[in-house]
């Protein structure tokens, strides 16, 4: 489908209006030292307010304390003047710049002494259209992500691929049965993949979405195995994939070498930062998104044996 310069806009409430959200994701990574910045804001528009996160985070910095940067407005105002997700100043300095629809933005960011953002995304191919119907959808696409970050006072040069998304729909905070795979790497001259699966009840995945990026023309996929080794938490370690195409089946080795857990309305996600090794054996960047509904993450977790019981016998527990 062809999409116009008003997706970039805020779209029409079409259902449920107080469950109504849009998002505009944002991402920089720096392959050589495992660092990932992300950028999510959240529009409640029915409601009249937001929530904007932004992360950074490395090897070993997983949850929020630990990250190494890490801020979380939940309850924001949307500005008066915002015309769309992807078009804004907020409260909290985060601003997003159209410079041309549906292909290239500006991104900046201001907090002090301890981080601030100058990128700019330029997108490799138009965007891919994943349930796009009745004014409800979400888009994914690839880009080039250029510009520097200053984190604690050191100045970092970007220049590295990531994707974008963008989602309009109800997204409504009872939800508990949602299990999600969101898988994909490029390296900068575009060559890449990206995947994502649903589980079913019975934690059957089914292929949502999935193609082949190489010279900004897609590929679809016809089939994806998505295969997670767990660490002693529950969490990826490692993602194999199969990607199938009508012409081709490729096999895709995941090594995750850095990790967040992000919290957001209504998920709790582990995403982790991949390097990707293709067939040919040449290695691509990018992430594996691990999105659960709470409720059925933890049950996951407890029938998987990762969830331990807390002791009810005196004394077993430490209220120190």
């Amino acid at each position: 489908m062809t999409f116009k310069p008003e997706d970039d806009l805020f779209h029409a409430v079409v259902k449920d209006p107080p469950d109504w959200a849009e998002t505009a994701w944002f991402a920089a990574n720096v392959p050589e030292r495992d660092l990932v910045i992300w950028f999510y804001p959240l529009f409640r528009r029915d409601l009249g307010v937001m929530s904007c996160g932004i992360y950074v985070f490395g090897p070993g910095y997983s949850e929020p304390w630990e990250m190494l940067y890490y801020k979380q407005a939940w309850h924001m105002p949307i500005p008066a003047d915002a015309v769309g997700a992807c078009e804004f100043q907020l409260p909290n300095s985060l601003a997003y710049t159209i410079i041309e629809p549906l292909r290239q933005y500006h991104i900046s960011y201001h907090d002090g002494d301890e981080f601030t953002a100058d990128l700019t995304f330029s997108a490799f191919h138009e965007p891919h259209p994943v349930g796009v119907s009745n004014g409800v959808g979400h888009i994914d696409q690839f880009g080039r992500v250029q510009g520097e970050v200053v984190l604690h006072g050191e100045r970092i040069v970007i220049d590295g691929v990531e994707m974008r998304d963008r989602t309009w729909g109800p997204r409504r905070e009872d939800k508990q049965m949602t299990r999600l795979g969101y898988s994909y790497g490029a390296d900068v001259t575009g060559r890449g993949f990206h995947s994502s699966v649903r589980a079913d009840s019975s934690d059957v995945s089914t292929m949502l979405t999935g193609f082949l990026l190489h010279d900004g023309q897609e590929t679809p996929l016809t089939s994806v195995q998505r295969n997670v080794q767990r660490d002693d938490r529950g969490r990826p370690a490692r993602v194999d994939l199969v990607l199938t195409t009508s012409q081709e089946t490729l096999r895709i080795a995941g090594e995750v070498r850095g990790q967040m857990t992000v919290y957001t309305s209504p998920y709790v996600v582990p995403v982790s930062f991949v390097a990707w090794t293709l067939p040919d054996s040449t290695v691509v960047y990018g992430e594996d998104q691990d999105t659960w509904s709470p409720g059925r993450f933890r049950k996951f977790r407890k029938d998987q044996g990762y969830l331990r019981e807390l002791g009810t016998a005196a004394g077993s527990v430490n209220h120190s």
